[in-house]
């Protein structure tokens, strides 16, 4: 996928994208840059003649354009309004971008879409496409902070309840990125350099996860569960980073949801914490309920056998991070 110029064409594209919406001085063109993201992102979908994929690609386009005529209305509507009713305006136009966003509870798009992609595109999907959507939030006017405080607990609450009982590996992840949206939302309610940390380190740590599932061809909890070719070893390094993705110490995806803890108990927002800790430990549950169905117990003559690795080095140096990251940071603030 790397190597394909078409990719490697359009991805630049939604890279200047995420640059004109990060220089731009007005709502026009910060849509310039939405929609630019938008037309170079359903190529990289539909890169193949498949029809799951191009189901999953028009969702994609519909949901988007949908969003991006509300934002561009909001925003020419927020122009001639002055008086009292151009709050209820800003409030649509962030409405919009949480659409796009994902966040709930205009999130049922997000796991429909996720679940016809590979997993190289649903890293995309849940990392880059989410960076204009953030950046645009993140100027918003103080007085909304209550409506981006309301959302960020939905999301946390569905994404932790809305992996229940599911089978399939890029639903779960969906809601599970669905609950750190709720986390960034918070975040940036505080401070937005952390927000951005938050994110770096999701990033991080989901791209180690969608290598593992993608170089192992993985889509579904029964397939961990019964596939024999995958040696101890390997099932470790799965549970290890997505503990890691679920917030659990020593991991490195503690170390943003402590800071989030340690900034926020000088201020009055203990009840809306505690409520995104409890989804967390949601979360936690069925990733712990992977792990704990998967057969981890071999015998000695499974552990004998030669280990068939086929992580890259991008892969095994950002599995590393993820899983010693905390300790390595530890040790810079020591130094």
């Amino acid at each position: 996928m790397l190597i394909n110029p078409r990719f490697l064409c359009f991805f630049s594209l939604l890279m200047l994208s995420l640059m004109i919406v990060v220089s731009s001085n007005s709502w026009f063109s910060a849509w310039i840059g939405l929609e630019l993201n938008l037309l170079s992102f359903i190529p990289i979908v539909m890169t193949k003649n498949n029809q799951q994929l191009t189901e999953a690609g028009l969702k994609y386009f519909l949901i988007q354009a949908l969003a991006s005529v509300i934002f561009m209305l909001s925003a020419l509507f927020s122009l001639f309004c002055f008086n009292e009713s151009s709050h209820s305006i800003i409030v649509i136009l962030m409405m919009s971008l949480l659409l796009k966003l994902g966040a709930s509870p205009f999130h049922m798009w997000f796991p429909i879409v996720a679940e016809g992609l590979s997993w190289n595109k649903f890293f995309i999907l849940a990392t880059t496409q989410k960076i204009n959507p953030l950046l645009l939030l993140s100027t918003m006017p103080l007085a909304h902070n209550k409506f981006i405080l309301l959302i960020a607990i939905l999301s946390g609450i569905v994404g932790g309840l809305g992996g229940f009982n599911l089978n399939l590996l890029r639903s779960m992840m969906a809601f599970s990125s669905i609950n750190h949206i709720g986390w960034l939302l918070f975040a940036s309610l505080i401070n937005n350099s952390l927000m951005w940390i938050y994110f770096f380190v999701y990033t991080i740590i989901l791209f180690s996860v969608a290598q593992l599932f993608s170089l192992y061809q993985l889509t579904s909890m029964t397939q961990i569960n019964s596939n024999h070719s995958l040696n101890p070893v390997i099932k470790l390094l799965f549970f290890f980073n997505m503990f890691s993705l679920g917030g659990l110490p020593p991991f490195l995806g503690f170390l943003p949801k402590w800071l989030i803890i340690k900034n926020t108990s000088a201020m009055v927002m203990i009840t809306s914490l505690m409520v995104l800790i409890l989804s967390t430990l949601i979360t936690l549950y069925y990733y712990l309920r992977i792990s704990f169905n998967s057969n981890l117990l071999y015998s000695k003559i499974t552990w004998s056998k030669k280990l068939n690795f086929k992580l890259t080095p991008p892969a095994i140096l950002l599995s590393f991070i993820s899983i010693f990251g905390l300790f390595l940071c530890n040790w810079f603030y020591l130094v």
